[in-house]
């Protein structure tokens, strides 16, 4: 049973050098208690920092932690399908590496592994912790995304926990910031239960936010006519 509840935890990385160890110090003070099984895998994404050089210098503190590095910058969705690729255990959950999220709220996703399919993630009292253009595209995206899936989430952008065993068999085509809603909708078709919860955000204080930039927005535009076409039958999945 406890094997059916193991994590691996992948923490894309880039140019977080001023965040990724406090976000290393968050995920494991998160599992500490809830003895489940586990891996980290954080994967700098062509950093042109010390990202990277920041999680060698600490690998003696986090002993389940492992180093993969992208010779270049390849965004999330090809970072994330990496991860998915070299995770080895039965769940899988991504966490950025900004820091964002505190080890109570990540705690209190963490626990619900192996109770259902999909666990979801979505920011609790959003106008609190971001600016309003953020929360106004972030809004507007899921309201565009539940029109067209007919599910009634409230967050597709979040953090999920899946089983490997559908990750690992899905086809992403999204390389950008519309990765995860591809990855969630495909998922959540291929499985039957899925359980929503609400997290805590905390808005970064060090550091550039990378998510909006023009190829993100693309990306986001792509996936969204794509989950169309899957959804309404007229693509493959």
């Amino acid at each position: 049973m406890e094997l059916d509840r193991s994590l691996s935890i992948i923490i894309p990385a880039y140019c977080e050098a001023e965040n990724i160890v406090e976000t290393l110090d968050n995920v494991v003070s998160a599992l500490a208690p809830l003895r489940i099984p586990h891996e980290i895998l954080v994967i700098d994404d062509g950093s042109t920092d010390q990202t990277g050089a920041r999680v060698t210098a600490n690998l003696s503190r986090f002993p389940t932690v492992r180093l993969l590095t992208n010779e270049q910058n390849m965004g999330f969705g090809w970072t994330y399908r990496r991860g998915v690729d070299t995770a080895s255990l039965n769940h899988i959950v991504m966490v950025h590496g900004d820091n964002a999220w505190g080890a109570d709220t990540l705690r209190e996703l963490f626990r619900h592994v192996g109770e259902v399919d999909v666990v979801i993630g979505y920011t609790r009292d959003m106008w609190r912790t971001r600016s309003w253009p953020r929360v106004l595209v972030s809004k507007t995206l899921t309201s565009v995304l539940n029109l067209i899936t007919r599910r009634g989430l409230r967050y597709y952008n979040g953090l999920q926990i899946h089983p490997a065993r559908i990750l690992k068999g899905l086809r992403i085509e999204s390389t950008g910031f519309g990765f995860q809603p591809e990855v969630l909708v495909k998922s959540l078709r291929l499985t039957r239960t899925f359980l929503e919860v609400p997290m805590d955000l905390m808005e970064r204080e060090r550091g550039d936010s990378k998510a909006f930039r023009l190829r993100n927005a693309v990306d986001v535009v792509r996936t969204l006519k794509r989950l169309c076409g899957i959804e309404w039958g007229l693509a493959e999945k």
